[in-house]
Protein backbone atom coordinates (compact mmCIF):
# COMPACT_ATOMS: atom_id res chain seq x y z
CA UNK A 1 0.00 0.00 0.00
CA UNK A 2 0.85 3.62 -1.03
CA UNK A 3 3.15 5.42 1.98
CA UNK A 4 3.25 1.69 4.00
CA UNK A 5 6.78 1.03 5.90
CA UNK A 6 8.11 -1.84 5.25
CA UNK A 7 8.98 -3.94 8.57
CA UNK A 8 12.09 -6.48 8.22
CA UNK A 9 11.20 -7.87 11.95
CA UNK A 10 9.98 -10.88 10.90
CA UNK A 11 11.92 -12.83 13.15
CA UNK A 12 10.22 -10.92 16.17
CA UNK A 13 7.34 -13.37 16.17
CA UNK A 14 8.37 -16.80 17.02
CA UNK A 15 5.95 -18.24 15.10
CA UNK A 16 7.01 -16.69 11.38
CA UNK A 17 10.11 -17.56 12.84
CA UNK A 18 9.67 -21.00 13.40
CA UNK A 19 8.77 -21.20 9.73
CA UNK A 20 12.08 -19.25 8.44
CA UNK A 21 13.91 -22.25 10.54
CA UNK A 22 12.52 -24.93 8.37
CA UNK A 23 13.79 -23.10 5.12
CA UNK A 24 17.09 -23.13 6.70
CA UNK A 25 17.40 -26.64 8.22
CA UNK A 26 16.60 -27.69 4.47
CA UNK A 27 19.41 -25.70 2.95
CA UNK A 28 21.65 -27.16 5.35
CA UNK A 29 20.65 -30.91 4.92
CA UNK A 30 20.62 -30.74 1.09
CA UNK A 31 24.20 -28.85 1.32
CA UNK A 32 25.78 -30.88 4.20
CA UNK A 33 23.72 -34.31 3.96
CA UNK A 34 26.16 -35.76 6.68
CA UNK A 35 25.11 -33.61 9.29
CA UNK A 36 21.36 -34.23 8.74
CA UNK A 37 20.49 -36.09 12.06
CA UNK A 38 22.57 -32.89 13.90
CA UNK A 39 20.84 -30.80 11.98
CA UNK A 40 17.12 -31.82 12.83
CA UNK A 41 17.79 -32.84 16.51
CA UNK A 42 18.90 -28.80 16.81
CA UNK A 43 16.46 -27.43 15.00
CA UNK A 44 13.89 -29.58 17.11
CA UNK A 45 15.15 -28.59 19.96
CA UNK A 46 14.77 -24.90 18.94
CA UNK A 47 11.89 -25.08 17.30
CA UNK A 48 10.49 -26.51 20.84
CA UNK A 49 11.75 -23.59 22.34
CA UNK A 50 9.64 -20.95 20.28
CA UNK A 51 6.73 -23.21 20.92
CA UNK A 52 7.36 -22.34 24.32
CA UNK A 53 7.88 -18.26 23.73
CA UNK A 54 4.63 -18.62 21.60
CA UNK A 55 2.43 -20.33 24.77
CA UNK A 56 4.07 -17.46 26.80
CA UNK A 57 3.00 -14.45 24.71
CA UNK A 58 -0.45 -15.91 24.12
CA UNK A 59 -1.15 -16.46 27.71
CA UNK A 60 -0.02 -12.83 27.99
CA UNK A 61 -1.49 -11.86 24.97
CA UNK A 62 -3.73 -13.97 23.39
CA UNK A 63 -7.78 -14.21 23.55
CA UNK A 64 -7.78 -15.57 26.96
CA UNK A 65 -4.73 -13.49 28.00
CA UNK A 66 -3.87 -12.60 31.55
CA UNK A 67 -3.31 -8.97 29.93
CA UNK A 68 -6.08 -6.33 29.82
CA UNK A 69 -3.82 -4.01 28.50
CA UNK A 70 -2.57 -4.03 24.82
CA UNK A 71 -1.45 -0.27 24.53
CA UNK A 72 2.38 -0.32 24.02
CA UNK A 73 4.08 2.72 23.49
CA UNK A 74 7.47 2.68 22.30
CA UNK A 75 10.20 4.96 20.90
CA UNK A 76 10.32 3.00 17.73
CA UNK A 77 8.39 0.88 15.88
CA UNK A 78 10.10 -2.15 14.71
CA UNK A 79 7.04 -4.63 15.82
CA UNK A 80 4.43 -4.80 13.37
CA UNK A 81 5.06 -8.75 13.35
CA UNK A 82 4.67 -8.81 16.97
CA UNK A 83 1.70 -7.01 17.08
CA UNK A 84 -0.09 -8.53 14.63
CA UNK A 85 0.77 -11.97 15.99
CA UNK A 86 -0.71 -11.35 19.19
CA UNK A 87 -2.71 -8.53 18.76
CA UNK A 88 -0.98 -5.54 20.78
CA UNK A 89 -1.32 -2.18 19.75
CA UNK A 90 1.88 -0.07 19.46
CA UNK A 91 2.29 3.64 19.09
CA UNK A 92 5.21 5.21 18.23
CA UNK A 93 6.89 7.76 19.77
CA UNK A 94 8.36 9.94 17.62
CA UNK A 95 12.09 12.38 18.00
CA UNK A 96 13.91 9.55 20.04
CA UNK A 97 16.30 7.21 16.90
CA UNK A 98 17.57 4.44 18.90
CA UNK A 99 20.89 4.01 17.10
CA UNK A 100 21.62 7.47 17.03
CA UNK A 101 22.64 10.28 19.84
CA UNK A 102 19.54 12.50 20.24
CA UNK A 103 19.60 16.27 20.30
CA UNK A 104 18.46 18.07 23.26
CA UNK A 105 15.16 19.17 20.39
CA UNK A 106 14.30 15.42 19.96
CA UNK A 107 14.58 14.41 24.15
CA UNK A 108 12.52 17.73 24.44
CA UNK A 109 9.83 16.15 21.92
CA UNK A 110 9.81 12.73 23.60
CA UNK A 111 9.34 14.27 27.08
CA UNK A 112 6.24 16.55 25.68
CA UNK A 113 4.93 13.80 23.60
CA UNK A 114 4.51 11.63 27.21
CA UNK A 115 3.74 14.40 28.73
CA UNK A 116 0.75 14.82 26.63
CA UNK A 117 -0.34 11.90 25.95
CA UNK A 118 0.33 10.66 29.96
CA UNK A 119 2.42 8.13 29.56
CA UNK A 120 3.73 5.97 32.88
CA UNK A 121 5.88 3.16 30.62
CA UNK A 122 7.91 4.05 27.34
CA UNK A 123 9.62 0.98 25.85
CA UNK A 124 12.56 1.67 23.91
CA UNK A 125 15.28 -0.46 21.66
CA UNK A 126 18.14 -1.98 23.81
CA UNK A 127 20.19 0.52 21.61
CA UNK A 128 19.06 3.37 22.81
CA UNK A 129 21.65 6.16 24.46
CA UNK A 130 21.43 5.62 28.36
CA UNK A 131 21.91 9.12 28.49
CA UNK A 132 18.69 9.85 26.90
CA UNK A 133 16.56 7.49 29.06
CA UNK A 134 18.17 8.97 32.05
CA UNK A 135 17.48 12.46 30.35
CA UNK A 136 13.41 11.42 29.63
CA UNK A 137 13.16 9.93 33.29
CA UNK A 138 14.34 12.80 35.29
CA UNK A 139 12.56 15.48 32.93
CA UNK A 140 9.09 13.39 33.52
CA UNK A 141 9.72 13.44 37.35
CA UNK A 142 5.97 14.92 38.24
CA UNK A 143 4.11 14.61 41.15
CA UNK A 144 2.17 12.04 39.50
CA UNK A 145 5.24 10.36 38.46
CA UNK A 146 7.30 11.26 41.43
CA UNK A 147 10.35 8.82 40.04
CA UNK A 148 9.51 9.98 36.32
CA UNK A 149 8.15 7.40 33.30
CA UNK A 150 9.13 4.20 33.34
CA UNK A 151 11.66 2.50 30.77
CA UNK A 152 11.18 -0.54 29.55
CA UNK A 153 13.79 -2.49 27.39
CA UNK A 154 12.43 -4.08 23.89
CA UNK A 155 15.19 -6.02 22.01
CA UNK A 156 15.05 -5.80 18.47
CA UNK A 157 18.36 -8.42 17.80
CA UNK A 158 19.36 -6.35 15.02
CA UNK A 159 23.06 -6.59 16.52
CA UNK A 160 25.10 -9.00 18.36
CA UNK A 161 23.80 -9.15 22.19
CA UNK A 162 25.70 -6.68 24.63
CA UNK A 163 26.25 -9.58 26.68
CA UNK A 164 27.46 -12.93 25.28
CA UNK A 165 25.31 -14.89 27.71
CA UNK A 166 22.19 -13.54 25.63
CA UNK A 167 20.56 -15.39 22.91
CA UNK A 168 17.61 -15.00 20.89
CA UNK A 169 15.74 -16.89 23.28
CA UNK A 170 16.88 -15.15 26.42
CA UNK A 171 15.83 -11.95 24.81
CA UNK A 172 12.48 -12.70 23.27
CA UNK A 173 11.55 -13.77 27.35
CA UNK A 174 12.99 -10.73 28.23
CA UNK A 175 10.74 -8.96 25.61
CA UNK A 176 7.22 -11.33 27.25
CA UNK A 177 8.31 -9.91 30.76
CA UNK A 178 9.20 -6.34 29.95
CA UNK A 179 5.48 -6.16 28.20
CA UNK A 180 3.96 -7.65 30.93
CA UNK A 181 5.68 -5.45 33.81
CA UNK A 182 5.17 -2.39 31.38
CA UNK A 183 1.54 -3.12 31.10
CA UNK A 184 0.95 -4.13 35.27
CA UNK A 185 -0.17 -7.97 34.30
Amino acid sequence: EEGAVYDPHSWLDPVAFDHQLGKVLEILVNEYPGLEDTFRANAAAFSNELDHIDAGFEAAFGENGTCANNLVVANHNAYSYLANRYDLDFVTVHGLDPEGEPSLEDISEVVEQIEEKGLTVLFVEEYTQSSAVSSIVSQTVSDDLPNGVSIEYLYTMEMAPSDSSQNYITLMNSNLNNLKSGLNC
